[in-house]
């Protein structure tokens, strides 16, 4: 291994280091600046949700309502009709 190599790999090592620490030292004050951006885009993301679980429930309602529809007519379509009836001469 040279000493190029060497001296490269031991500035990496400083720099990732130093990265850190100033990520940990500047955490904080980041968090504290994007706390309300972060607040508005929950709120958004929640009423979001929130209406889309309310139109998925009123989807499957009215995908229920003819469901149902559907079977309520195939029950009359294929419903036996009354056998004819006797008459008092037939027997």
């Amino acid at each position: 291994m040279g000493l190029g190599a060497r001296l490269f790999g031991t500035v990496a090592l400083i720099a990732g280091g130093a990265l850190v620490i100033t990520a940990v030292i500047a955490a904080p004050a980041l968090l504290r600046a994007a706390r309300p951006m972060a607040r508005e885009t929950l709120r958004r993301g929640l009423r979001l949700y929130d209406r889309a679980r309310a139109a998925s429930a009123e989807f499957v309602e009215d995908v229920e309502d003819l469901v149902a529809e559907v079977q309520s007519e195939l029950s009359h379509e294929t419903a036996p009709s009354p056998p004819p009836a006797k008459h008092a001469n037939e027997a």
